[in-house]
């Protein structure tokens, strides 16, 4: 099958009917799908002069009708066939959306796609048949023609003979036109929070109500366009709020976001098009964007006896990572950076904990190292000792021996019967008139996260919230819960609790999540924002010392609930509920009480040291 170029499709209409648009908007009075000619028709009551796009994953065909509403609610069509259905919506006042979406595993070809208008209020849309995708036996390219990347942006491991068919279905950011299209998962934005910088240098939208795609998950995507240098995306758990992050030229005007019925968010700029800010340098207030101000990267070793992958480069670095488990690979994507011409990946002998390792440069810009390990490692985290040193943990998976005609089921760690966990020794802070708010996070409608075994966040963390309240009671702490059984309150709402109740701590209790696909990924954590590093500190230190956790360490946040809060603030993740070490001992009673002890510990040290 030929390659196919996805490119924003130019419409050229009869010059009869290229008229403005009327004063009122006009409603779309009827549409229809013949599915015997393939042809979509829709008709207004004012001139309208329709836009469209082909938009990858799952492919579709988006088609605005500028100045037109639709005055009803939302409706779609199943058609069958190579289109699975076609959606009808308000995209937003002023636009009327129509959406064919193409069938799983069908294509097509976007020159054949004709618009034609009978008048200017009745157009027909022909559509070329839809034709099955087939994969041919990839080809590899000559070594001195990379693939064409007409956007740079993180490319996830593949062979380098990927059709582009394929690079489209997996492009996380469509830049389109008007500005940028972020595809979601389900759901359907709520609240849409918006905050910029002082410096003026980045723009966060934070997000209520939708979850992002799990290759789109704590990225970092270069895309240069419209004065904006790079979007970051990151959500903490499925039911979490969804955080995007413009960082754009200071000239550059305020960016606004809608939701977008057929699933994804859409960022525009405010007061002016799109073209008009293709003359800003995304990084001219910071640095030049000139092959000086990239970082080189020098060495790629396995090192600590095999137990790490270390990247290192001449200057400041930064990654994100993704895991790919169809492919038994891991993806590191490093922006702002390049390939040093004579570096090369570790040697790999018959007892290295990697099978492969691959060095390529996608772009000018970007970096991608792509590690498959052994049958007998296991991915750990990638962290950052240092602005120019990036680690990756390798870990060698443990083997359980199962008895005959047993499958091999690896059993919960927990202490010994024999061994019992010392008694907990509070530090006294009588009379300290200190106030501290507990915010079992989620509840009700709300469950969190869900990891192995159906596992609730909101059923780990309420009775650690609980006991962890009784607690700092016994020892004369006066504790404010923002809830003390299943119900919902939203972010808002525990914010404005804790302000109007005047308490002098906040504490946010949640338990961990990601990809089923990674249960590896292990440990505790504690986050604050502005005024609470002694009180995350404190707090993460005693979990460590009273369940011998894994450390994933004391981290600056953006969460709403300790990013608004006055108070000094603290948002502590208990574990993973998708951990294959932590589920099973978040789900036991015994090890709930000894996270709440270890909390509360550390929320007393926290008080006597600062009385």
């Amino acid at each position: 099958m030929r390659k196919i170029q996805w490119l924003l499709l130019l419409i050229s209409f009869w010059s009869t009917f290229l008229v403005s648009l009327p004063a009122e908007a006009a409603r779309l009075l009827l549409w229809r799908f013949d599915t015997s000619q393939n042809q979509l028709e829709f008709t207004t009551d004012g001139s309208v002069q329709p836009t469209a796009q082909l938009i990858p994953n799952p492919l579709r065909l988006v088609i605005d009708l500028p100045g037109t509403t639709l005055g009803r609610p939302s409706v779609s069509q199943p058609v069958g066939g190579g289109i699975r259905e076609i959606r009808v919506g308000q995209f937003d006042r002023q636009t009327t959306r129509i959406v064919v979406e193409i069938a799983p595993g069908y294509t097509i070809d976007p020159q054949q796609i004709q618009f034609r208008g009978a008048s200017p209020r009745q157009w027909f849309v022909q559509l070329p048949e839809p034709q099955r995708i087939t994969t041919p036996a990839p080809r590899p390219l000559p070594p001195t023609t990379p693939p064409p990347q007409p956007t740079p942006r993180p490319t996830p491991p593949e062979s380098s003979g990927e059709t582009t068919e394929s690079r489209v279905q997996r492009d996380p950011i469509q830049v389109t036109r008007d500005g940028f299209f972020i595809r979601t998962n389900d759901g359907e934005a709520k609240e849409i929070q918006v905050q910029r910088s002082r410096d003026r240098g980045t723009i966060e939208f934070e997000v209520d109500g939708i979850t992002l795609p799990p290759d789109l998950l704590n990225q970092t995507v270069s895309v240069n366009r419209y004065g904006v240098n790079q979007i970051q995306l990151s959500q903490q758990s499925g039911s979490s709020p969804t955080r995007i992050t413009l960082n754009v030229n200071r000239e550059s005007p305020d960016w606004q976001m809608n939701y977008s019925s057929v699933g994804g968010l859409v960022l525009l700029p405010r007061g002016v098009s799109a073209s008009q800010l293709d003359g800003l340098s995304p990084r001219s207030d910071r640095e030049p964007t000139t092959a000086t101000s990239l970082a080189t990267i020098e060495s790629v070793d396995i090192a600590q006896n095999g137990t790490q992958l270390l990247i290192r480069a001449n200057g400041r670095i930064r990654a994100s990572g993704n895991w790919n488990p169809s492919a038994n690979q891991f993806q590191i994507t490093i922006p702002d950076a390049q390939l040093s011409p004579g570096v090369q990946g570790p040697q790999l002998g018959v007892n290295s904990p990697l099978s492969q390792v691959r060095l390529r440069q996608p772009d000018s810009r970007t970096v991608v190292i792509v590690v498959q390990p052994d049958r007998n490692t296991q991915i750990g985290e990638l962290n950052q000792p240092s602005d120019q040193l990036l680690a990756l943990s390798l870990r060698q998976r443990r083997v359980v021996s199962p008895p005959t005609g047993a499958l091999p089921v690896p059993p919960p760690e927990r202490l010994p019967p024999e061994i019992s966990p010392p008694p907990t020794v509070f530090p006294g802070v009588r009379n300290s008139r200190v106030v501290v708010m507990l915010d079992p996070g989620h509840g009700g409608k709300d469950p969190g996260a869900v990891g192995i075994g159906g596992l609730q966040e909101k059923n780990v963390i309420l009775p650690i919230s609980l006991q962890v309240a009784a607690l700092l009671e016994q020892q004369g702490v006066q504790t404010i819960l923002t809830r003390s059984d299943d119900r919902f309150i939203s972010l808002r709402g525990r914010v404005q609790l804790a302000e109007q109740t005047n308490v002098d701590l906040f504490v946010s209790i949640h338990a961990n999540a990601i990809s089923m696909s990674r249960p590896d990924v292990n440990g505790v954590e504690t986050y604050y924002y502005a005024n609470g590093r002694g009180l995350a500190e404190a707090i993460q230190n005693s979990l460590l010392q009273s369940t011998g956790m894994r450390n994933r360490g004391v981290k600056r946040g953006r969460f709403f609930v300790i990013r608004r809060t006055s108070m000094p603030s603290a948002l502590v993740e208990v574990g993973f509920v998708t951990g294959a070490e932590d589920a099973p001992r978040l789900a036991t009673p015994e090890f709930r009480s000894q996270i709440a002890q270890a909390i509360a510990r550390g929320i007393l040290l926290y008080i006597q040291q600062t009385r």
